[in-house]
C-alpha cells in the first residue's frame, strides 16, 4: 500500500466517517444498522491507520 496517496485516504477516510453520520442519523435500525455502523467504523479506522502509517514510513528531510 506504499503508492496509496495521502489525499485519496483523507478523501476516502472523510467519506466513510460522512456516511457513519448519516447511517446513525437515518431511520434505519436493527441489525441492518449495526453491521452498517460496524462496516464504515472499521473502514474508517483501517483508512486512518494508513495514514499513520504513510507518515511514520516516509523520510524526514
Amino acid at each position: 500500500m506504499k503508492n496509496v496517496s495521502t489525499v485519496w485516504l483523507i478523501i476516502v477516510a472523510g467519506i466513510l466517517v460522512l456516511a457513519f453520520v448519516l447511517v446513525m442519523n437515518s431511520s434505519l435500525s436493527g441489525v441492518a444498522q449495526v453491521v452498517l455502523l460496524a462496516v464504515l467504523g472499521i473502514a474508517a479506522v483501517a483508512c486512518f491507520a494508513l495514514l499513520v502509517v504513510n507518515a511514520i514510513g516516509r523520510p524526514h528531510g
